[in-house]
């Protein structure tokens, strides 16, 4: 594992005040109190009390004071210099004499209550900074977390360097603690299932990592099925009962997006120590994920195939409007005649195909067959035809999740 994360132009803008200071943090860290005056005065020249006074507000801001005081951003020395009425360009001639601002800096740290790192504070830095990596395994958020605890415990930051080296170390023994607490979980068996993951096929020459990795493209059924397989095969090898609760779930997180990133052959070299962990919570996430997504395309396609049944439904109406009105006319000339008092019974079916020619009513009974819709005329009929396709995910889908209904004795239950 690397130890020097930044490059030379971030280590050197690390060791010396930022290029601008905002008006806020000039109130805050660089107006000087009575006792910051009092201690100030006690130097005699211009400069000297200059270079005092941005050594205390520096310390007061960054938790440490750079080398070269020249290099404040000026709008920092005339807000200091003008509430020490002393011109600011003498701070061009502060520090000439590396004693006199060493000298400077130690009453400066005994004014504000401040003190070198010594050995336990630095083992004590790196305990947390540990606790810190397992939560979070960014470099620059670590330094960044480690220079604020600093200035919290008001111990004067140590060389940037050194601090780099406590970050890496403390990233290292994360993944060490990774592996410890996890040991539980990964046993022997498991441990060769993982690395089975890591096998290219000896046919298509994939791997089972690519094949979980690998998305759904449309809400389909040949994509459902491929979905609920890769949730099959999780659940098979009992990945719904591992148990990470010994890790900081951010870590899990991040353990599970690099397995989802890092390439397969970055993955087959890594030592067991960070492979492990990171395939266990790859494949955790995985089957959540995967999960989900079995859920979302189920509803996707049924919505679909619903929509599509109602779209055929509206196109069957407008197909039938002039048939259904011709059976209208149908059902009109006939029900004359069986309302007409004057026909008598005997001649009604006479007085019936008079109107309406028996091969014409027949026809058009037969063809009413097709135009009866069920009673409650929702395109249920339509949405039937999609039967044989519904069929290819429906029972999977049921057979691999397990559904639980909310009520009062189970109400985290979906």
């Amino acid at each position: 594992m690397p130890i020097g994360f930044l490059t030379p132009a971030e280590r050197e803008r690390l060791s010396r005040f930022p290029e601008h200071i905002p008006d806020d943090d000039l109130v805050v860290f660089f107006r000087l109190s009575t006792d910051d005056h009092r201690v100030i005065n006690q130097q005699r020249e211009g400069s000297t009390r200059l270079g005092f006074a941005l050594q205390l507000c520096a310390l007061r801001y960054l938790g440490f004071a750079p080398d070269d005081l020249s290099l404040t951003p000026w709008e920092a020395v005339t807000y200091v210099a003008r509430q020490l009425h002393v011109p600011p360009e003498t701070i061009e001639t502060y520090g000439r004499r590396i004693k006199t601002r060493t000298t400077h800096l130690q009453l400066v740290q005994s004014h504000l209550g401040f003190r070198s790192a010594r050995p336990l504070d630095v083992y004590a830095l790196q305990t947390w900074l540990v606790d810190r990596a397992l939560e979070h395994d960014k470099p620059t958020l670590l330094l960044q977390l480690a220079c604020e605890k600093l200035r919290r415990d008001q111990i004067v930051r140590p060389g940037i360097t050194r601090l780099e080296r406590l970050v890496a170390t403390a990233r290292q023994q994360a993944h060490d603690e990774t592996f410890r607490r996890l040991t539980p979980l990964l046993t022997e068996e498991r441990l060769a299932w993982l690395d089975r993951l890591l096998i290219p096929d000896p046919e298509t020459g994939r791997t089972l990592m690519n094949w979980l990795r690998r998305e759904a493209t449309s809400h389909s059924a040949p994509q459902m099925v491929e979905t609920l397989k890769k949730v099959t095969h999780l659940l098979d090898a009992g990945v719904a009962s591992w148990e990470f609760s010994a890790l900081n779930p951010n870590r899990v997180k991040w353990l599970a997006q690099l397995g989802w990133k890092a390439p397969t052959h970055q993955l087959q070299r890594m030592a067991p120590l960070r492979r492990h962990p990171i395939l266990a919570a790859f494949v955790h996430q995985a089957l959540q994920h995967h999960t989900d997504v079995a859920v979302e395309l189920y509803d996707q396609c049924l919505w679909e195939y619903h929509g599509a049944a109602k779209q055929e439904l509206i196109e069957f109406r407008k197909a039938i409007a002039r048939s259904t009105n011709e059976k209208l006319l149908f059902l009109r000339a006939l029900g004359q005649v069986l309302l007409d008092p004057e026909i008598e019974d005997a001649t009604v079916r006479t007085e019936s195909f008079a109107r309406v020619p028996e091969e014409v009513l027949r026809a058009a009974v037969s063809e009413t067959e097709g135009l009866i819709r069920p009673r409650y005329d929702d395109a249920v009929d339509f949405f039937g035809k999609r039967y044989s396709t519904i069929r290819q995910f429906a029972p999977a889908f049921l057979q691999t999740l397990t559904f639980h209904a909310q009520g009062p004795h189970n109400p985290q239950c979906c």
